[in-house]
């Protein structure tokens, strides 16, 4: 066991707050007791040690095995980068205190967080170290090169399959395991006299959740739209249940071209499919064709629909509402994702968001891999 001096003890209870607040945010549920005993746990474990302080934290901050797959993800993420687990030491990256002078070729700086614009005095005085991963994870997604959509493909896949494949509640039969069917086993005992017991197995069902996205290729949207194709391509083998629509003044759908050899392959045939790429927006007329043509074919009542744009819209307001109704109405969630929500001070006064906005079960950001990943655990509780 290794004591924890007064100023580092400090430190360390701000850190294990921010984590919960993290962890709270991201559908899991910890309370102020779960932190307490926590913080007392540290005096009786080696924190230099990463085995027992993952330990020490999952055994009480999660009750749970629901929420282990987030934990994990949220555990390296967050500590990973705070501790240095060989030598019990916090790194600076928030306090901003290190002396030493950073390279600025260095791909663990990140010197572009802000627009060249910005107002010098929003940027933090102390340089701040990233690692590489987590520059990608906050890089816009409209300024993403091939190598790293590659990269974002690796990093997101693991949470893409939390997100296209969960289990149920409900139980199915196995033919092993280690959860037993005691109800089977009894019925079986029963019909036998009660005199032998065979055993039986049980395991929670798969539910395949379906997806479809409808995904805006106006001008405005163009750059976002064009990493979203490419990654739902690199994601085929995990989003088997999956559709794509992509619509400016009319919808196209285009699962379909995603299933051939290449990711250019592909979008050539996209883009030869889709006459109104970077054009203007008609949302309202675009998910009217889509309710009237496609719907039936595309939707199931627990489909998940995603609706990426901006919400610049130039159609008619009132067509626009009505057919938001009929979308909702037919759809497990309606979720509107808008690169645009990532900016601090932003607001939904366009009219296209304003209007869609009632019909909205979730009004989320997806500029960058963390809004999507933060997206994925949100909505994981809904198929619980």
């Amino acid at each position: 066991m290794q004591s924890i001096p007064v100023s580092r003890s400090h430190e360390l209870l701000d850190q294990i707050i921010h984590f919960s607040r993290i962890l709270h945010d991201g559908g899991i549920a910890v309370n102020s007791s779960n932190l307490i005993d926590l913080c007392q746990s540290m005096h009786h474990i080696d924190i230099a040690n990463r085995a027992d302080f993952y330990a020490a934290t999952r055994a009480n901050l999660i009750s749970s095995a629901n929420d282990l797959e987030s934990f994990d993800y949220y555990f390296k993420r967050f500590w990973d980068r705070k501790i240095n687990f060989d030598e019990n030491e916090f790194s600076d990256e928030e306090a901003g205190d290190s002396d030493e002078t950073e390279d600025p070729q260095s791909e663990s700086v990140q010197t572009d967080s802000l627009p060249q614009d910005a107002d010098e005095s929003t940027r933090d005085s102390s340089p701040q170290a990233y690692s590489a991963e987590e520059v990608l994870m906050k890089r816009d997604l409209g300024t993403m090169s091939e190598k790293e959509i590659e990269q974002a493909r690796k990093l997101i896949a693991p949470l893409v399959a939390l997100f296209a494949e969960h289990q149920s509640r409900r139980y199915q039969r196995a033919r092993r395991g280690s959860s037993f069917d005691f109800r089977r086993m009894l019925r079986g005992s029963t019909m036998q006299g009660g005199d032998n017991i065979t055993l039986a197995f049980r395991k929670k069902r798969i539910k395949k959740t379906r997806i479809m996205l409808l995904c805006d290729v106006s001008g405005s949207m163009q750059n976002y739209s064009k990493f979203i194709i490419r990654f739902v391509y690199a994601l085929n083998r995990e989003l088997n249940n999956f559709e794509v629509a992509v619509f400016s003044t009319r919808m196209t759908p285009i699962t379909h071209y995603l299933k051939n050899n290449s990711v250019e392959e592909s979008l050539e045939m996209v883009s030869a499919s889709v006459h109104d790429w970077a054009g203007g927006t008609n949302i309202g007329a675009c998910i009217q064709e889509f309710n009237n043509v496609y719907a039936r074919d595309m939707l199931r009542s627990r489909t998940i629909m995603l609706i990426l744009s901006d919400g610049w819209d130039r159609g008619d307001a009132d067509l626009l509402k009505t057919e938001m109704k009929r979308l909702h109405t037919r759809c497990h969630r309606l979720i509107w994702l808008n690169p645009l929500l990532g900016n601090v001070l932003y607001k939904p006064l366009c009219q296209g968001i304003k209007t869609a906005l009632p019909f909205m079960d979730h009004f989320l950001p997806a500029h960058n891999l963390e809004s999507l990943a933060d997206l994925i655990h949100k909505l994981r509780p809904i198929w619980r």
